[in-house]
């Protein structure tokens, strides 16, 4: 339900600190019996920041008019929605045209039998082949924090 999930990145620069947040987001968990699978994606123009000239700089670094999305795509893990708080997996993250394997954790809980996943990690600009833009003739830190919430709802 893209009504209340999101997924934010937060930038660092030794002067302040910023984020962006997007709801557009494409999310699938396919699970057969215990099984899953899960993809998540996203446009890079869909994150607002509340700062246009901030936006269009990310864009413009990112090269969305080539690599418009980012996306994560799971290895196959075991989830029991009954009774797993959180689950580790591992796949594929796909920024910039590069791709790396990543591992993450996602905290699960289950409200009125509607589950939540939230997800926090850390991925470093240079490994994808990001020029970070500097400010005052000081890059911004290389590391960025992505944060993310999703409600996910049975089909």
């Amino acid at each position: 339900d893209t009504t209340y999930s999101y997924i934010k990145y937060i930038g660092n620069h030794p002067l302040h600190s910023w984020s962006g947040i997007s709801n557009d987001i494409d999310f699938k968990l396919n699970c057969d019996n215990d099984e899953c699978r899960l993809h998540i994606s996203t446009p890079l123009e869909k994150f607002d920041s509340g700062n246009d000239s901030r936006d269009s700089n990310m864009l413009y670094y990112t090269e969305s008019l080539i690599y418009p999305k980012v996306s994560f795509k799971s290895n196959p893990f075991k989830f029991n929605e009954q009774y797993d708080k959180s689950i580790d997996i591992k796949g594929m993250l796909n920024f910039h045209g590069i791709e790396k394997e990543i591992s993450l954790k996602i905290a699960l809980e289950n409200e009125n039998n509607i589950l939540w996943g939230t997800c926090n990690f850390n991925f470093n600009l240079d490994v994808f082949n990001i020029e970070r833009p500097s400010l005052l003739m000081i890059k911004i830190n290389e590391n960025i924090k992505i944060e993310s919430k999703l409600k996910i709802t049975k089909e």
